[in-house]
C-alpha cells in the first residue's frame, strides 16, 4: 500500500466526503420533492373521489327512496296481480309484500310465497321493522364493500305500505344500474384532475358510465371499459398506485361507491415535470458551495497543521527509534505549543518509567514463574508408597512463563487423573488462562463428575468471560488403578503414545474433539482402553513435535516416535529423559520457540478381581465360603485375618437369604478385589432383595446381657472384623462392600 503525504490524504478525503455530501443532498432532495409530491396527489386525488363518491350516493339514495312517495297510501283490495302492476314501475328483480308479523303475503318470488321473511337472510335483516321497533317509513340499504367485492350483492329497499304492512324491493346488479346509470352518467362531465387527468365512475364489469362517451373528448383512453381486476390488483382502496392507459402512465386511486367504482387520475409526468429542474438547480448550488468550502479549508489546513505536524513527525521519528533526548520545539498556536510541552515531558517520564518498569517486571517475572512451577505437581516420585503406577511429568516454558500445563491427582484410593494442555498464547496472559483452567478442571475431576461432564463443564465455565478468545487444547485420562481402564477424552490436543508391554510406542489413533473456551455447546465424547500390567502411556504438547533445529526442520512426530523406540526405558521418568535427550540434542542451538511439556505413566497394575454367584439357599452357601477362604489365603492374609473374613460371610449371607428375599428366591454375588499397591482386600456381596443398610443397625448392649434384646451381635462382629464399611442401594440393588487389610 503507498503511503502518501498528510496533504494529499486529507485533500483525497475532503473530496470523497464533499462528492458523497453532494449526492446525499440530491438524493435527499428527490426523496422530499417525491414525497411532497406523492402527498399532494393523494391529498387531490382523494378529494375528487369524495366529491364523486357524495354524488354516487346522493343519487342513489335518491332514487331507491322514490319508492316511499310512491307506496304512502295502501288500497283496500290487496292482491297479488294488482300488486305486480303496480310494482312493475319501480323495476325491482324481485318485491315482497310483509305484514307487520313477518309474514310474507304476496310476492314474485315464488319461494317466498306464504312463509315468513325470516327465512331468507336478507330479509331477515329488516325485522325490526316489522316488529315496530323502528318508526321509519323507508330505508335504502348500503352496498357494503365486502358484498360489492365478492360480486355477491344486491340493492335492498323497504318502504311502509300503509300502517300495517311493508314492501322490500330487491335489486340484482342488472336492474340496479338499469334503475342508477342514467342518473350518475353526467356527474364526471365537467370534472377534470389537473390539466390532462379525469375522473372516471365504473361498474363492477369495468364498464365506464360517467363521463358520458360524448363528454370524454380528448382523454388518454377511448375504451368502454376498463379491466376492473387488474385495476384493484394495483393497490388497496384509496391508495396511490401508478396506472397505464394506452402508454400514458398516471398516479391514480379508486374507492367503492355504493355499486361502483370510483377512479380519479392524473398523468404522472404533469405531477413530476418540475421535479427535474428543481433537481439539478439544487444540485449546481450546492456544488458550487462545497467547492468554496473544500478550496478553503484545504488551504487552511496546509498551512495551519499540515506543516506543523511534519515538525512533530520528525521528532517523533527520532523519539521512536529510541533517542529520547530528542525535544519537540513547535510554538507556533496554543495548541502545538501545548503538544510540544506534552511530548517533552511525556518522553522524560518514560524514560524513567521505562527503568523502573524493567526492574520490576523482571521480578513480577521470575514471582510468576515460581508461581506457576508451584502449582503443578513437581516431586517425584509423587505416590511412593504406590506400586501400581509411576508416573513423571516436567514443562519447560519458551519464556520465563508458559500457556503449557500439566496435573496428575487421585479422586479417591483407585481413580487416577493425568493430563497435559496448552493454551493458544504465550506469556503472562497465557499463564493466567493456564492456572484458570488447570483449578477448574481439578476441582471438577475431584467431584467425581464422569470425564465427559468435567471437561463439558470446563469448557462452559472457561468460555464466560472469554474476552481475550483464548482456547485449552488438552489430553486428559481418567485411570482405574484397580482394573487398568482408562478412559479419555482428546480437545484439540497432540496423539499421545502407547507402549503395550513388551511392544513399542505407537500414536493412540482416533479423532480428537474440539477445543476447550471456545464454543460453548462443543460436544466431547470420551474413548476408552484398558491398560495391562507393564503398559505406557507418554503425553505431551505439541512444543515437542514443532521443536527446530537451525534450519528452522521441525522435530516431527516420527522423530519423537523413533526416540522413544530407539532404547527401552523402563520407569515413567527414564521415557520423559529420553524424550528430552533426543530434543535437546537435534536443537543444538535453536532457540525455544514454544513451551515443551511432557508426561510418561507406566501402569504396573497387579489388582486381583475375581467373583462368585449362587441362588440365595442355605445349601448352595458352601461353595461361596470356599471361594473367600481361598481368595483371601492366596492373596496372603493370615489364619486369623481369614477366620474373620469367614465370620462375616457366615452372618452376610445368612441375612440375605433369611431376610431378602421374602416372597420369592434370588440370587446372590460376591466379589473379591485385592489391591497390592494398598494391601487391601474388598469383599462386595450384592442381592436384589429387599433394601437393608446394616450400617443403620442400632449396637448391641453388651455391657448387660440379660437386657440385651436379640439380634445385633452379627452386625457387631461384622463391624469389628472390618477395616471400613460401604452400603449404597441402586438399581434395585443392596450393595455391601467389606475393606480388609493385609497385615
Amino acid at each position: 500500500m503507498k503511503i502518501q503525504k498528510l496533504s494529499t490524504v486529507f485533500r483525497n478525503k475532503l473530496l470523497k466526503v464533499s462528492a458523497i455530501i453532494l449526492l446525499c443532498a440530491i438524493l435527499l432532495i428527490f426523496i422530499a420533492v417525491n414525497v411532497v409530491v406523492r402527498l399532494s396527489t393523494t391529498q387531490m386525488l382523494k378529494s375528487q373521489i369524495q366529491q364523486i363518491t357524495d354524488g354516487v350516493s346522493y343519487h342513489s339514495e335518491t332514487v331507491f327512496n322514490s319508492p316511499n312517495f310512491y307506496l304512502s297510501t295502501k288500497p283496500d283490495n290487496i292482491n297479488q296481480e294488482m300488486l305486480e302492476q303496480e310494482f312493475s314501475m319501480f323495476l325491482a328483480t324481485n318485491w315482497y309484500y310483509i305484514d307487520q308479523n313477518g309474514e310474507v303475503l304476496f310476492t314474485n318470488d315464488e319461494t317466498m310465497r306464504e312463509k315468513n321473511a325470516s327465512a331468507d337472510p336478507e330479509l331477515a335483516q329488516f325485522a325490526e321493522y316489522y316488529t315496530g321497533n323502528i318508526r321509519e317509513f323507508n330505508s335504502v340499504q348500503v352496498i357494503l364493500p365486502k358484498d360489492f367485492q365478492s360480486r355477491n350483492w344486491k340493492k335492498l329497499v323497504i318502504c311502509r305500505y300503509g300502517t300495517d304492512s311493508f314492501v322490500v324491493l330487491k335489486y340484482e346488479p342488472e336492474q340496479y344500474y338499469h334503475m342508477l346509470d342514467d342518473f350518475v352518467d353526467s356527474i364526471c362531465n365537467f370534472e377534470s384532475v389537473g390539466t390532462g387527468g379525469s375522473n372516471l365512475i365504473l361498474r363492477q364489469d369495468g364498464k365506464i358510465i360517467s363521463p358520458e362517451k360524448g363528454a370524454r373528448g380528448e382523454l388518454h383512453f377511448q375504451t368502454e371499459s376498463l379491466d376492473v381486476t387488474n385495476l384493484l390488483s394495483l393497490s388497496k382502496d384509496k391508495e396511490l398506485f401508478l396506472l397505464k392507459l394506452n402508454g400514458t402512465a398516471f398516479y391514480a386511486m379508486y374507492a367503492q361507491a355504493d355499486g361502483y367504482y370510483v377512479v380519479s387520475m392524473i398523468p404522472r409526468a404533469e405531477v413530476i415535470g418540475s421535479l427535474t429542474a428543481i433537481m439539478l438547480i439544487t444540485a449546481v448550488m450546492v456544488l458550487l458551495l462545497l467547492a468554496v468550502i473544500f478550496i478553503r479549508i484545504n488551504h487552511l489546513t496546509k498551512r495551519l497543521i499540515v506543516k506543523n505536524i511534519e515538525t512533530v513527525n520528525n521528532g517523533l521519528s527520532e523519539i521512536t527509534s529510541g533517542n529520547l533526548d530528542t525535544e519537540i520545539n513547535v510554538r507556533d498556536n496554543v495548541e502545538f505549543n501545548q503538544l510540544s510541552d506534552g511530548i517533552n515531558a511525556t518522553v522524560s517520564s518514560l524514560k524513567g518509567y521505562i527503568q523502573r518498569e524493567s526492574e520490576r517486571f523482571e521480578q513480577e517475572l521470575e514471582l510468576a514463574r515460581s508461581i506457576q512451577n508451584s502449582a503443578m505437581p513437581n516431586v517425584f516420585p509423587p505416590f511412593p508408597e504406590r506400586h501400581d503406577i509411576d508416573i513423571f511429568a516436567s514443562m519447560k516454558p519458551a519464556k520465563q512463563v508458559g500457556g503449557d500445563f500439566y496435573d496428575f491427582f487421585f479422586t479417591d484410593d483407585a481413580q487416577l487423573v493425568f493430563l497435559t494442555a496448552d493454551v493458544s498464547d504465550k506469556g503472562i496472559p497465557a499463564a493466567m488462562f493456564m492456572m484458570k483452567a488447570k483449578t477448574i478442571i481439578k476441582s471438577l475431576a475431584q467431584s467425581r463428575l464422569s470425564i465427559e461432564n468435567v471437561i463439558s463443564s470446563a469448557n462452559r465455565i472457561l468460555c464466560e468471560d472469554n474476552s481475550a478468545d483464548m482456547f485449552v487444547t488438552l489430553w486428559i485420562g481418567m485411570l482405574n488403578t484397580e482394573t487398568g481402564e482408562l478412559a479419555y477424552i482428546n480437545a484439540g490436543h497432540c496423539k499421545p503414545l502407547l507402549r503395550r508391554a513388551g511392544g513399542e510406542f505407537d500414536y493412540l489413533p482416533g479423532r480428537a474433539d474440539f477445543v476447550v473456551a471456545s464454543e460453548e455447546d462443543a460436544p466431547y465424547h470420551s474413548k476408552s482402553l484398558t491398560l495391562k500390567q507393564g503398559d505406557a502411556l507418554f503425553l505431551y504438547t505439541d512444543g515437542v513435535t514443532e521443536a527446530v533445529n537451525t534450519d528452522d526442520a521441525l522435530f516431527g512426530e516420527e522423530k519423537l516416535k523413533n526416540a522413544l523406540n530407539a532404547e527401552r526405558a523402563e520407569t515413567a521418568g527414564e521415557i520423559c529423559a529420553r524424550a528430552v535427550a533426543e530434543l535437546s540434542s537435534y536443537a543444538q542451538n535453536a532457540a525455544q520457540s514454544d513451551d515443551i511439556t511432557m508426561l510418561a505413566v507406566v501402569y504396573h497394575g497387579g489388582v486381583v478381581r475375581e467373583k462368585i454367584t449362587v441362588d440365595a439357599e442355605l445349601a448352595k452357601l458352601e461353595p461361596v465360603f470356599a471361594f473367600i477362604e481361598a481368595q483371601f489365603t492366596q492373596c496372603g492374609f493370615d489364619k486369623d485375618a481369614v477366620m474373620e473374613m469367614g465370620i462375616i460371610a457366615d452372618e452376610i449371607c445368612s441375612n440375605i437369604v433369611f431376610y431378602a428375599y421374602p416372597e420369592e428366591k434370588g440370587k446372590l454375588t460376591v466379589q473379591f478385589t485385592f489391591n497390592p499397591a494398598t494391601e487391601e482386600a474388598a469383599l462386595v456381596f450384592i442381592d436384589n432383595g429387599v433394601p437393608f443398610n446394616p450400617l443403620n443397625a442400632p449396637a448391641p448392649n453388651l455391657d448387660n446381657p440379660e437386657e440385651r434384646r436379640e439380634g445385633g451381635l452379627g452386625i457387631f462382629l461384622v463391624r469389628r472384623y472390618s477395616d471400613r464399611l460401604q452400603y449404597e442401594y441402586t438399581k434395585k440393588q443392596n450393595t455391601l462392600k467389606i475393606i480388609k487389610k493385609r497385615k
